[in-house]
């Protein structure tokens, strides 16, 4: 069996509904969320998969939903959506006093994947997920990613991991199937 593995740090916030520890406040990491696939036999080219086309059809979308965004599940959206907008309008409108402009609005992912999407109240970005993104749901969520995007009759994921902390020590959530 032939294994490829390949990642991409996103920097992004989150916050855990319900959590009874420090993770019901927002707060952000630098993940890594890394795609591991795996084949009995190579393509005509020698490849499990070429890195590129996982990075293009799995990974740069994840990055695009995700990076300098706030992720939370839709039941934590739907509840707060009015509060973050009004708390987004006054954080853009800071540049305005900062630069005398408004500057641009950060790039977004066009349309749902598998089931997230982005929202911009106030002109801040959102990930809005049909679950509480854990890193756990996180690493789910990014096997289905995957398997939509890169799986065949020919190749498979074999795993999902999504590092929540990599410094001092690595912390991460994997998925098998």
């Amino acid at each position: 069996m032939h294994t490829v593995t390949t990642g991409i740090h996103i920097h992004f916030a989150h916050h855990v509904r319900g959590h009874l520890g420090p993770c019901i406040s927002l707060h952000g990491h630098t993940w890594l969320f890394q795609v591991s696939l795996c084949s009995q036999d190579l393509d005509h080219q020698g490849f499990v998969a070429d890195f590129d086309l996982l990075y293009e059809k799995v990974l740069q979308p994840c990055h695009l939903l995700l990076d300098h965004s706030l992720a939370i599940g839709t039941a934590t959206f739907e509840e707060i959506a009015g509060g973050l907008r009004q708390v987004g309008e006054k954080l853009v409108a800071s540049r305005e006093v900062v630069h005398g402009h408004s500057g641009t609005t950060q790039p977004l992912l066009e349309g749902p994947l598998c089931g997230a999407r982005n929202e911009q109240p106030g002109g801040i970005k959102v990930a809005v997920f049909p679950f509480t993104p854990t890193s756990e749901r996180l690493a789910e969520w990014l096997h289905a990613v995957a398997t939509q995007q890169m799986a065949d009759s020919r190749v498979t994921v074999a795993r999902t991991r999504v590092y929540e902390t990599l410094h001092p020590m690595e912390s991460f959530a994997e998925f098998e199937s």
